[in-house]
């Protein structure tokens, strides 16, 4: 039985680390068909063209946009690793699953791939049209993008912020200590909390 408790502990692990950012990606994909279904139904004039620009000038942003996230993306992954390689070599391997459970990582990484699934899904709506006509842009779509940009960019400050403080070696103590009341409790149930007033 307490074989099963660390077992199902590691797959806790695995599961958490991959499922808000696939949630992300789901999110952003539904994002992406609503804005675009919002434009085909106001025959992509809902936002003026002063606002987004032409087609060309959509396509520029959007293929810029796509290839930051997977830039941020790839930045915050090392991040993670690199936290984790140093928790495990100077302080406790223990430290390891509560720094892949961090749930900030999660959401940063989770919303740089939503931007970048809904950016693809904007680009492929974007068509130049024909000499002398204004061409097709999702304007709606667009704004979308602008706006999830932004916020990835104040998320990326945050979380560079967040990882500064995590690595303080009180922080990784202190994460430490838990993991290891939390598995105490886990695997030895029968035992109870322990008691302040006892010498």
């Amino acid at each position: 039985p307490r074989e099963d408790v660390v077992v199902q502990g590691r797959a806790e692990c695995a599961v958490q680390l991959w499922l808000i950012p696939v949630l992300c990606v789901l999110l952003g994909a539904m994002v992406s068909f609503a804005t675009i279904a919002l434009d085909r139904a106001n025959d992509y004039e809902l936002v003026p063209r002063s606002l987004v620009g032409g087609p060309d000038a959509a396509l520029g942003i959007l293929t810029t946009v796509a290839t930051s996230m997977v830039s941020l993306t790839a930045l915050v992954l090392t991040i993670v690793l690199v936290v984790v390689q140093l928790a495990m070599g100077q302080f406790s391997p223990r430290i390891v699953q509560r720094l892949l459970r961090d749930r900030p990582s999660q959401f940063a990484i989770g919303l740089f791939v939503a931007t970048f699934v809904h950016t693809l899904l904007t680009i492929r709506e974007v068509e130049p049209g024909d000499p002398g006509e204004p061409g097709q842009v999702p304007g709606v779509a667009v704004i979308v993008t602008f706006v999830l940009s932004l916020a990835s960019i104040a998320v990326l400050v945050m979380y560079v912020h967040h990882v500064g403080r995590a690595l303080r070696v009180s922080a990784l103590v202190e994460l430490a200590g838990d993991q290891t009341r939390k598995l105490l409790d886990r695997v030895y149930p029968e035992l109870g909390p322990p008691d302040p007033d006892a010498d």
